[in-house]
């Protein structure tokens, strides 16, 4: 887990402010283009999923605010963030997969088809509690316009939590909904821009 200290930090009283309030948390769903990506999953014979977080995260930690934690009363920028991934359990349950990122497209989808198997075989929900990471979770049949995770308990916790939904078929185009919530501590409507703008461009060029 690395990091470096932000002493100048420009956000600083923004996050004091938001850090007075008792749920600091918000959300967003937006919609991006996921035909290419899909493609070239299939291409692969990779998962989707795996394929969809893949492309997301890079958009996702190229964006500051986003790897922003506080340690203590440090403002600290992670050079990573690590994947968390909610995957099927047995009897209708689910468990956690926990992957180092990994900016080669082929190499973390290889490593996700192999941590995906093995954390399927049990329930263990106490993986990806340290701050270097963000969370993911598919609900493949649900085509929601509005999400709503689940906030961690701690309500300076900066970890961003992602899910997708049901693929729609749209003039030739694949479009899946994406519910993300974020800690206002260290992100701002403009930084949600950003990742909007990024994640289409990412979904745009793919892998």
């Amino acid at each position: 887990m690395s990091f470096r200290v932000l002493d100048d930090y420009p956000r600083r009283a923004h996050l004091e402010f938001f850090r007075a309030r008792a749920n600091p948390f918000y959300s967003l769903t937006f919609e991006l283009d996921a035909t290419r990506v899909r493609a070239r999953a299939r291409e692969l014979g990779a998962s989707t999923y795996a394929a969809l977080v893949w492309t997301y995260h890079r958009a996702l930690s190229s964006i500051d605010a986003f790897r922003t934690r506080l340690d203590g009363e440090r403002v600290v920028l992670h050079d990573a963030l690590r994947v968390g991934m909610t995957v099927p359990a047995p009897r209708r349950t689910f468990t956690f997969a926990t992957l180092d990122w990994e900016p080669d497209a082929a190499s973390f989808l290889a490593a996700a088809r192999t941590a995906m198997a093995a954390a399927s075989t049990r329930v263990d929900l106490t993986g990806g509690a340290a701050p270097d990471f963000a969370y993911y979770t598919a609900l493949p049949l649900v085509p929601f316009t509005s999400f709503a995770h689940v906030p961690l308990p701690d309500p300076a916790a900066g970890q961003p939590e992602t899910a997708f939904g049901k693929f729609r078929e749209e003039n030739g185009r694949v479009v899946v909904p994406v519910g993300v919530l974020v800690n206002h501590l260290y992100v701002d409507g403009a930084d949600l821009g950003d990742l909007c703008e990024a994640a289409r461009e990412s979904f745009a060029s793919a892998f």
